[in-house]
C-alpha cells in the first residue's frame, strides 16, 4: 500500500469467525485463534480498514432466531475476542448457515489463506 494511502478511510472487511479467525470449530472456552488471520486483521485495521465479523454461529441451534443468538452467543464471542486480544469494529450475527455440503458465493470473497498470504493489491486484482 502506498504511503499516501495509509490513513485513507476505507470500507469494512467483513470476515467470518469460526474456522477463519478461530482455528477450527468448538467451544469458545477452548478454541484457539488463528494467529496469522489475527495478525492480518491488525495490519488492515492499522491502515484504516474497519473489520466486522459476520457469523452463522448458532443459526441452526437457535432455528435462525437472531434474538436468542444475540442474547446467548454474542456475549461469548465478545468474551473470546477480549480474552484473545482481538480488536474488531463490530459483530453481526444471522449469516445464513449453508449446511455441511453448501457454500457461499460472493463476488468479493477471498479464502482465509488468501487473506493471510496476498497483498492488498493482489487481493484487489483477484476480486476484480
Amino acid at each position: 500500500i502506498m504511503e499516501n494511502e495509509i490513513n485513507k478511510p476505507r470500507g469494512p472487511i467483513i470476515i467470518d469467525l469460526d474456522d477463519t479467525i478461530t482455528r477450527g470449530f468448538g467451544s469458545y472456552e477452548t478454541i484457539k485463534p488463528n494467529k496469522q488471520v489475527v495478525n492480518k486483521i491488525n495490519e488492515y485495521r492499522a491502515i484504516g480498514f474497519e473489520v466486522v465479523i459476520f457469523t452463522a454461529r448458532n443459526m441452526r441451534k437457535y432455528s435462525k432466531d437472531i434474538s436468542k443468538i444475540t442474547l446467548n452467543t454474542v456475549p461469548k464471542i465478545i468474551k473470546w475476542l477480549e480474552k484473545n486480544k482481538i480488536e474488531v469494529d463490530g459483530v453481526i450475527v444471522g449469516k445464513p448457515w449453508c449446511g455441511y455440503d453448501g457454500f457461499y458465493v460472493d463476488d468479493k470473497s477471498i479464502r482465509p489463506d488468501e487473506f493471510v498470504n496476498l497483498s492488498f493489491e493482489e487481493i484487489k486484482n483477484l476480486i476484480k
